[in-house]
């Protein structure tokens, strides 16, 4: 069996005496006590209880021990891991949590049911909406030939769809790859051994290939991939266009090359230029960035964009230009909890710590030593003021009809009802209600939210994307506005690449006073450029759906990536829905966007938004206390200490 040793390299944990968790105590000793603690749910309560404690205190010592401590703290009763403030486990984050730990040289306590129990992804619930299951068959390939007592015999248990009847994958028997055109797709065409772009070939190929499988025609991935070398060497994921450019090359689509072609043991074409290339990305400060012209705002260093240049660089047997300065900049992603941000200063995610423990295991051949002793300040949270703000409740996206002022009266009738402040409707005018609303003193605002199906755009390299714009339409605009308005109206329909459509119809939008969020990024890569831009740009999305009113309704573990901005950018829960309020109750009461504020009016929730003081609730009875919370921490407290305010049901 041939497995690439850049993914899933470790060092075992049978070749240290010692637990890395103690030099006192054996690795038998320690697994055994976590054991009792995952069993008794208390692992993350004393995690987080220590790190309270040790708040008031002016600094604390971290490496790599703080680093372990950080990722068990994921782990849950099953034994399987998942974000660190919810109560569940996916295999979106069982995975990276496994690989980290093992990089890391601890064995993972109750590993069996970690395996068995950490392949669930919430994609998988009933009537839930498909996804990319690229990434997800490539997380269960890799899961299963770190945890299974015999790598060699993982293909019986993996199966690529979830019929009934499925069986493991054959790998007695060379494997055909098949080019899908995406097209326009919501979801991507998936099937075994089939791709549509550089990443969906990287996640199908290299985990057939770890498997044990061999590819029969690896000559069409070479001519896939050698397509789409830009003249500098870097690699664009192109969609059709023969028009590579060097400022739409990604380090990640390049990694992804790079690995693709060396799995299939093919050459890297302009190897040592693609090596410059990739090595150009990296910035004074010692981090990568995703290309080393692009004049996006989002194309800042970041902790995925350095491990993925580590990776390919190491692929090629080069390292960065300046390694030390990298090693440091990837230290300085801890924080006082052990873990690690995507970028300074940023809060701590499992993700961002396993990329960062990777990288460093790469650049140093041990991601123990890789991870410097530092002492550094725990940061306090700052609580929101009592007294000063109310606790609001929105929902955007909600029911509505357009024919006739009687029926835009019944939608204001059926919605003062339910609790709501905040209701950003489905449709393009909202005069009847508003004027409605004013008639009764009602202390309810209505706007406008449309789903403008008329927009679309080109992401990078060209391809398609639609469901790509939903805003608020700002009330009572002036003469000035409202041309400025129908002018982003207009340029949102002209099919612009993402560059032009931020410009010319986002960032107007955003001038005015308005939220803009995607229903779809179509891709990890896409949503980092696009919500980054609206983090760090004028244009960008500066709103994210964490709640959508379909399956499977939590839209964070549906597209775990969007974790990344909890916390940074508002968190909507979007009821998607047409027609007559009483037929969407369900979704009007499942979820909602609280935000805390002065007024309720537009105005105050959007310096709630800017403010980090609005917090996405989704009721989910599988959890105790049966709510879900995405916000900032110093909102996620405040509602839930003032919960007797909002509760609605």
């Amino acid at each position: 069996m041939k497995l690439m040793t850049s993914d899933l390299s470790l060092t075992s944990p049978q070749s240290s005496k010692r637990s890395p968790l103690s030099p006192h105590l054996r690795r038998e000793s320690v697994a055994a006590v976590v054991e009792q603690l995952l069993r008794a749910g208390l692992l993350a309560l004393i995690f987080s209880t220590i790190i309270l404690q040790t708040s008031a205190r002016a600094d604390v010592q971290v490496d790599s021990d703080s680093t372990v401590q950080f990722l068990l703290a994921h782990q849950k009763s099953n034994a399987a891991f998942g974000p660190i403030d919810q109560e569940h486990s996916d295999l979106a984050w069982n995975y990276p949590a496994v690989h980290a730990l093992r990089l890391l040289r601890v064995d993972i306590p109750r590993a069996e049911d970690c395996l068995e129990n950490g392949l669930w992804a919430a994609f998988r619930s009933k009537d839930a909406h498909a996804t990319s299951l690229y990434w997800d068959f490539y997380q269960k390939v890799r899961l299963n030939l770190l945890l299974r007592e015999d790598p060699t015999k993982a293909h019986r248990f993996i199966v690529s769809t979830q019929k009934k009847g499925a069986e493991g994958i054959a790998i007695n028997k060379p494997w055909k790859l098949t080019y899908m055109d995406r097209k326009i797709q919501y979801y991507p065409p998936y099937g075994l051994g089939k791709f549509h772009d550089i990443s969906s070939l990287w996640y199908m190929a290299g985990s057939l290939i770890d498997l044990g499988a061999e590819i029969e025609n690896a000559e069409l991935a070479r001519d896939f991939i050698y397509s789409r070398q830009t003249p500098s060497g870097g690699f664009e994921n192109v969609y059709e266009s023969t028009q590579l450019e060097d400022a739409s090359a990604h380090i990640i689509v390049t990694y992804q090359a790079v690995l693709t072609l060396k799995a299939l043991e093919l050459t890297v074409p302009k190897a040592d230029a693609c090596a410059a290339w990739i090595q150009s990305c990296q910035t004074s400060s010692g981090g990568f960035r995703w290309n080393p012209s692009s004049s996006s705002p989002s194309n800042k260093p970041d902790v995925w964009y350095t491990w993925a240049a580590i990776r390919a660089l190491d692929k090629l047997g080069r390292k960065p230009k300046n390694t030390q300065a990298c090693i440091d900049w990837l230290n300085s992603l801890q924080n006082a909890d052990g873990g690690f941000g995507d970028r300074p200063e940023w809060r701590s995610r499992l993700y961002s710590t396993y990329y960062a423990v990777h990288a460093l295991a790469v650049l140093t051949g041990d991601a123990k030593k890789g991870i410097h002793k530092k002492k550094l300040a725990k940061k306090k949270m700052i609580p929101i003021e009592e007294g000063k703000y109310s606790i609001f409740q929105a929902q955007f996206k909600t029911p509505s009809t357009e024919d006739g002022e009687d029926k835009q009266i019944a939608m204001v009738e059926e919605i003062s009802k339910l609790g709501f402040d905040f209701v950003g409707v489905k449709t393009a005018d909202v005069s009847a209600a508003r004027a409605y609303v004013k008639e009764k003193g009602y202390s309810l605002e209505i706007v406008a939210c449309p789903e403008n199906y008329a927009h679309h755009l080109l992401r990078r390299g060209g391809h398609p994307a639609n469901h790509v714009s939903n805003w608020i339409i700002p009330p009572a605009m002036t003469t000035a506005q409202a041309r400025k308005f129908n002018a982003a109206d207009e340029a949102g329909k002209k099919g612009l690449s993402w560059p032009e459509f931020s410009s010319q119809a986002i960032e107007p939008l955003r001038e005015l006073g308005s939220l803009i969020y995607p229903e779809m990024e179509y891709s990890m890569i896409s949503a980092y450029e696009v919500y980054d831009d609206g983090l760090e740009g004028p244009g960008g999305y500066n709103a994210v759906i964490a709640a959508l009113g379909w399956a499977p309704w939590d839209w964070v573990r549906h597209f775990p990536y969007r974790d990344r901005w909890v916390g940074r950018l508002p968190m909507l829960s979007d009821c998607d829905s047409h027609g007559d309020v009483s037929k969407w109750i369900l979704r009007l009461n499942k979820q909602r966007t609280l935000y805390i504020a002065e007024s309720h009016l537009l105005g105050g929730l959007l310096d709630a938004c800017r403010n980090r003081r609005s917090v996405c609730v989704i009721r989910d009875e599988s959890v105790s206390g049966g709510i879900v919370y995405y916000g900032a921490p110093a909102a996620v407290a405040y509602v839930k200490k003032h919960r007797d305010q909002w509760i609605w049901w």
